[in-house]
């Protein structure tokens, strides 16, 4: 399994697709992260009454975050499609025939990379947020404590789960438009719009996943922290649940 892993991780540091994935969706997420502490700060300081609500850095601060969730869509879908491109997964089930063991590799690799860009990124991305926020933004001494730590090590949780769900997404319908179209669709608007027609949008793997950092806004749910990363991990489980049989019964 160990020789399997490292084969996958090997393959996929090599895909100039995922490293710029990777690199793309790190400085967007700052950036982003930081324009909008700047532009609230702008709010604040000129023109309040744009402002809905009251502004809370913290909550401010993972605004950024939840749009780079759509990075780890596309790098959770690269870490799949791309063998299916010119037949290479051929060559991938001739190295290794047991099915489920390459998949469980792949899956194991995609998360890796997930929560190495997500350890850096999310961190940075608050970090931004205050920065831009000035005078207004929430002290960086207490980050550490809760709940502010347990906010970004969700969206850590968050993003790792969302790779994954793509990853399983892509083994399941073997190309990668679907699942892009799909799950970025999903995490940047759609769930939102569908929860103003029925409260089961709460339970959609993204909506009920988010509730693992957001503090307070539009998004918030009756879901706990705990209980809407459940739902989220259920949704990832029963994806592959189909995935792995599926791979392992078809023809390449």
């Amino acid at each position: 399994m160990i020789d399997t892993v490292r084969a996958e991780a090997f393959k996929l540091r090599t895909l100039t697709s995922v490293l710029v994935a990777c690199l793309t969706t790190a400085a967007l997420t700052v950036g982003l992260a930081w324009l909008s502490g700047w532009s609230v700060r702008g709010a604040l300081e000129n023109n309040p009454e744009l402002l809905v609500g009251e502004v809370v850095p913290e909550q401010v601060g993972f605004d950024a975050v939840a749009y780079g969730t759509a990075g780890m869509v596309v790098l959770g879908v690269l870490a799949v499609s791309s063998e299916y491109t010119g037949g290479q997964i051929r060559a991938s089930l001739l190295a290794t025939p047991h099915r489920p063991r390459l998949l469980a590799a792949k899956a194991a690799v995609a998360a890796s990379a997930a929560l190495t860009v997500a350890l850096v990124t999310v961190p940075a991305a608050f970090t931004a947020t205050q920065v831009g926020l000035g005078e207004h933004g929430f002290a960086l001494s207490g980050m550490a404590a809760r709940p502010v730590s347990g906010a970004l090590a969700g969206a850590v949780a968050y993003w790792v789960l969302i790779a994954l769900l793509a990853a399983g997404v892509t083994v399941v319908v073997r190309n990668a438009v679907v699942p892009l179209t799909l799950l970025i669709s999903l995490v940047l608007a759609l769930s939102f719009y569908l929860s103003m027609l029925t409260d089961l949008a709460d339970y959609l793997p993204d909506r009920a996943g988010a509730q693992m950092f957001l503090m307070g806004g539009p998004n918030d749910t009756e879901l706990s922290p705990l209980g809407g990363g459940a739902v989220m991990a259920a949704w990832v489980a029963a994806v592959w649940a189909v995935a792995v049989p599926l791979f392992s019964r078809r023809a390449a």
